[in-house]
């Protein structure tokens, strides 16, 4: 399984970061476009067997950047995280990790769930 790190809402300036602290671990990059947004979790990191979604997204989304992880074991997790904070990228909020649960998922249902963990652990 292909180590693959998708992306939401970086700026410029730290998408530079993630990908210059991320070269190191082998792992594929990309940048998911707002118009992307309707496409299911495992297709946008290349699962097997995910059939992509018709219809463009065409909402207004969400603003928070989002990092979410494909391949990557729980030792491997912790690499990362070490990596974009060595490379100067910091703390990313909204963090996850593809599963069978949210393989299926689109962009915008994992947003609303690690939001709302992530609301309900910093509180």
């Amino acid at each position: 399984m292909k180590k693959t790190v998708l992306l939401y809402n970086f700026n410029k300036t730290r998408l530079q970061l993630v990908r210059k602290s991320l070269a190191p671990l082998g792992c594929t990059v990309k940048t998911v476009a707002k118009k992307d947004y309707s496409q299911p979790i495992g297709y946008l990191v290349g699962a097997e067997g995910i059939i992509p979604c018709k219809e463009k997204y065409s909402g207004s989304g969400f603003n928070d950047e989002m990092l979410v992880m494909h391949g990557f074991g729980s030792e491997m997790i912790d690499v990362l995280i070490a990596a974009l904070r060595n490379g100067g990228v910091g703390k990313v909020d909204l963090k996850a990790v593809v599963t069978e649960t949210n393989i299926n998922w689109n962009s915008i249902m994992l947003y609303d769930e690690i939001k709302k963990e992530h609301t309900l652990m910093n509180k």
